[in-house]
C-alpha cells in the first residue's frame, strides 16, 4: 500500500501509573523530511518515540510503516523496519573504542567479525558526511559532539530511513550543534526523515520542515517552519499568551574579582582542550 507518510502514528495512548503521558495522540512524517517534536518538559515526545522505537507499547492506537499497519515490540522490529533512535543520554560504552562501539550489535557482525570491511564502510559513510571518525580512540576521550556523531554513524550503518534525535542539543556547545545541524541537512539530502524532539524555540524554526506540538499527552496542532514564530510556538506548548523577551535593567559591574588571559589546557593523552581562553 502506497503512502505519502514513512511513518504514521494513529490515536497513541499510553498510561503508566497515575500519569497519563500519552492522550489519543497523531504524528506523522514523510521522506526526506526533518520534523520537530515540540513541547513542554513532559509532554510526552520522547514517550512517543520511545513507542515507535519499541522501548514501550502503546495502550492503544496504531503504528503504519508505508501505509501498511505493522506491530513495534522491540528495538529490533523497530531497526528492521529502518527507524532508528539516537537518545539523549548516550548508548556507548566509554572503555571501549569507537570502532568497537560501532560494531556492537550492527549488521556488521555476522557469523565472524570482519574488521577491515567494518572500517572501510565506516570511513566511506564519513567521508559521505565529510568528517573524520577517530576509530581508534576510547569513548570517554570524547567530547559531546563526537559521541554524539558516533552515535548518529552507528544508527547510519544499520541504513535507517527515519532517524529519531531525542533532545540531541541538549550537551552540545553552540559550535556542536551547528555542525550537528550541517549534518542533518545532508541526511535530508540523501532521504533520511528525522525526527527532531525539543523544547527550544529557535532550534526548531532553524532545523525543522513541520514542526509538530505536543501538550499533555496531545497533539495540539503543527506548522510549517515558514509560517511558524516564537509567539505562535509557545501559546502551543503552554496554551496561552507567553511572554518570549524581557526587559533588562543596565548593570553596573564590579570590580573584577578573578581574570583569566590566554589560558590553553592539555589533556592527559595530550590533546589541547582548552586553547587561549579568556575571561
Amino acid at each position: 500500500m502506497n503512502s505519502k507518510y514513512v511513518v504514521e502514528m494513529r490515536g497513541i495512548t499510553k498510561r503508566f501509573p497515575g500519569v497519563l503521558a500519552l492522550d489519543n495522540a497523531d504524528f506523522n512524517i514523510g521522506s526526506g523530511e526533518i520534523v520537530a517534536l515540540l513541547g513542554e518538559n513532559g509532554a510526552g515526545k520522547t514517550t512517543l518515540m520511545n513507542i515507535l522505537y519499541g522501548l514501550y507499547t502503546a495502550d492503544k492506537g496504531v503504528i503504519l510503516v508505508d501505509g501498511r499497519e505493522v506491530s513495534i515490540r522491540s528495538p529490533r522490529n523497530a531497526i528492521d523496519l529502518g527507524i532508528n533512535m539516537v537518545h539523549q543520554q548516550f548508548m556507548l560504552i566509554d572503555e571501549f573504542t569507537v570502532l568497537e562501539n560501532l560494531v556492537l550489535g550492527s549488521r556488521l557482525i555476522g557469523a565472524s567479525l570482519n574488521y577491515r570491511r567494518a572500517i572501510d564502510e565506516v570511513n566511506k559513510l564519513a567521508k559521505e558526511l565529510g568528517f573524520e571518525v577517530p576509530l581508534y580512540r576510547r569513548i570517554k576521550e570524547l567530547s559531546a559532539g563526537e559521541k554524539q556523531r558516533v552515535e548518529i554513524i552507528k544508527a547510519l550503518l544499520r541504513k535507517p530511513r527515519l532517524l529519531i534525535l531525542d533532545e540531541p542539543t541538549s550537551v552540545l556547545t553552540p559550535q556542536e550543534t551547528r555542525e550537528l545541524f550541517n549534518l542533518l541537512r545532508k541526511l535530508r539530502e540523501m532521504g533520511i526523515s528525522i525526527v527532531f524532539i525539543s523544547h527550544k524555540l529557535n532550534e526548531v524554526m532553524e532545523i525543522a520542515d513541520r514542526i509538530v506540538v505536543l501538550r499533555r499527552g496531545r497533539k495540539v496542532g503543527e506548522v510549517l517552519r515558514d509560517e511558524a514564530n516564537p509567539i505562535i510556538l509557545a501559546k502551543m506548548m503552554v496554551g496561552k499568551e507567553t511572554l518570549i523577551s524581557l526587559s533588562k535593567k543596565n548593570v553596573k559591574y564590579l570590580d573584577v574579582i578573578l581574570l583569566v588571559e590566554d589560558l590553553s589546557i592539555r589533556s592527559e593523552d595530550g590533546r589541547l582542550v582548552v586553547k587561549n581562553a579568556t575571561l
